[in-house]
């Protein structure tokens, strides 16, 4: 099974509301199918699942932060 059968798959099990939200995203900032997925992924999770995963984007962008900081500590 390829990536697209997979998000044809999970797309196709989306509730009308959310498969629109990820639409709508995918129409006003582009996405490849790899992104689509994700997204769609996010979409049909869970509270739980929608909740962790804002969880790791915050944890990521914590990261990226203070490798910033390092780097220009470094720099200084």
């Amino acid at each position: 099974m390829n990536l697209g059968d997979l998000l044809a798959d999970v797309t196709g099990r989306l509730p009308e509301d959310r498969r629109q939200a990820v639409q709508g995203l995918v129409a006003k900032y582009g996405a490849d199918e790899n992104l689509r997925f994700i997204l769609t992924l996010v979409a049909a999770g869970g509270k739980r699942e929608r909740r962790l995963v804002r969880l790791l984007l915050n944890e990521l962008e914590d990261l990226d932060e203070r490798r910033k900081l390092s780097g220009a500590q470094q720099e200084g």
